[in-house]
């Protein structure tokens, strides 16, 4: 029962991701209903949490609450896909790929890596069913409070400091929505959260790649994304990082298949819901929804309305939150701001970080970085804007630690991988979209006896 909760929450969300993402002409039906899938177990979670969580705040009992969100959710999302089944907006198809030499050998490996993937995360769960530090003394310690009734406060209860009653509460209310559900706290629940959201991140990033570029860069950009180690220690550990991680690649490719399909007005309210989600489960996806919110209003104008409006009621509930609920805490300094040798131990702690996400010679920076000396590509072809709150998440992250109230090290050694995973699988989908594009480029120019800009 721990597990069909979460399947009827991404059942839920297929209804959605259906109704309101653009579809693209000529797009194979694996790589379409990957990617529905992959965005349904997003949407889906997000939605049920959100709303359980809203209704217990109104006065529901947990299970009144958790069985009322997910009739809301279900019922929504079947309404609006009767209403747009036959009204979908339209992607056009991207344009053809360069071949991929040797692409066996990416697919070979790509298959490889998932496999042992699943099976570590698998292993490691049933080896650590409580997950790591943060699991079990802080999301699903919360997530107990949420669970039981007439105790949810206590999840923001100012005198529980250990357990961040200050951190937003999605995550925490996604797995006690799941245990209500079941009638048991039985750690199957975060389990399976934490497997489905590693899943879904997986093939919501193999799908959006193969969608733009094909089945070759396809394999080997999912080669890529596993070499990055902290995905793999971050999977089964029953943190939100990697949920978090999944809300800010979903919001990412809604966002930009918004813009391909000319500012769709359901594609970018779907985006800015996911992205509202990412702001209720950790701050920095609060940073993320602002930074995504302002690349659309530069680049979609006043389509970006449409955005907001999705992104509207997740974004009241992360407000209404932190204004009434979480306990105050001081993040920053000014002080801290003006200490040179804390910016250089945030700085050493990135760069540490940045250096460890891969074994050598396995790293993702350094294999695509041989991609880049291989296939020397030339301008970027496609839009940039996508890439922006990816990037500016980094830097908020980066002065985050660099001004927090604890010690800037410390910090830096324990959460900079974590923060790095956030948006790297974004950074890496749009390198392997560029290398296929630009490879593609100097094919044309070379046909045509022209020397290729170097």
């Amino acid at each position: 029962m721990s597990v069909l909760a979460w399947i009827t929450a991404a059942a839920a969300g297929w209804f959605w991701v259906r109704a309101l993402f653009p579809r693209a002409d000529g797009q194979p039906a694996w790589v379409r209903y990957g990617t529905e899938a992959a965005l349904g177990v997003a949407f889906g979670a997000g939605a049920a949490a959100a709303a359980f969580f809203a209704l217990l705040w109104a006065g529901l009992r947990p299970p009144d609450a958790a069985w009322t969100a997910d009739a809301l959710v279900l019922a929504g999302g079947v309404l609006a896909w009767l209403l747009r089944r036959r009204r979908a907006d339209v992607m056009p198809p991207p344009e053809p790929a360069a071949p991929l030499p040797w692409a066996w050998m990416a697919a070979v490996a790509a298959a490889g890596c998932l496999v042992a993937f699943l099976a570590a995360t698998v292993i490691y769960l049933r080896a650590n069913p409580q997950g790591d530090w943060d699991a079990w003394a802080i999301w699903n310690a919360r997530a107990k409070f949420l669970a039981h009734e007439g105790m949810w406060r206590n999840a923001v209860s100012p005198e529980l400091t250990e357990t961040h009653p200050e951190y937003p509460l999605l995550w925490s209310a996604a797995v006690a929505r799941a245990w209500v559900e079941s009638g048991s706290l039985e750690q199957a629940a975060p389990q399976a959260g934490a497997f489905l959201a590693s899943l879904a991140l997986a093939a919501l990033f193999a799908c959006s790649l193969a969608a733009s570029a094909g089945w070759q860069w396809m394999s080997a950009g999912l080669a890529c994304l596993f070499m990055t180690t902290p995905l793999w220690r971050m999977a089964p550990s029953q943190y939100a990082d990697v949920p978090l991680a999944l809300f800010v690649l979903a919001a990412t490719v809604a966002a930009a298949a918004a813009g391909r399909a000319r500012w769709s007005a359901p594609a970018l309210a779907l985006s800015g819901a996911l992205a509202s989600f990412a702001a209720f489960t950790k701050n920095e996806g609060l940073a993320f929804c602002i930074f995504l919110g302002a690349a659309l209003a530069a680049a979609a104008r006043t389509r970006a309305a449409w955005w907001l409006a999705g992104a509207l009621p997740g974004l009241a509930l992360t407000a209404l939150f932190h204004a009434l609920l979480a306990p105050p805490k001081a993040l920053w300094s000014a002080a801290a701001l003006l200490s040179f040798g804390r910016f250089v131990d945030t700085l050493s702690g990135f760069a540490a970080a940045l250096w460890k996400l891969g074994e050598f010679p396995a790293h993702p920076v350094l294999f695509a970085a041989v991609l880049f000396f291989v296939f020397r590509p030339q301008r970027p072809c496609t839009p940039l804007w996508p890439v922006a709150p990816a990037l500016l998440l980094w830097a908020a992250d980066f002065a985050a630690i660099w001004g927090s109230t604890s010690a800037a090290d410390w910090q830096a050694a324990t959460a900079a991988d974590r923060l790095l995973l956030h948006s790297l699988p974004v950074l890496l989908l749009y390198v392997f979209v560029w290398l296929s594009r630009s490879t593609q480029e100097n094919g044309r120019q070379n046909v045509a006896g022209e020397t290729p800009l170097r």
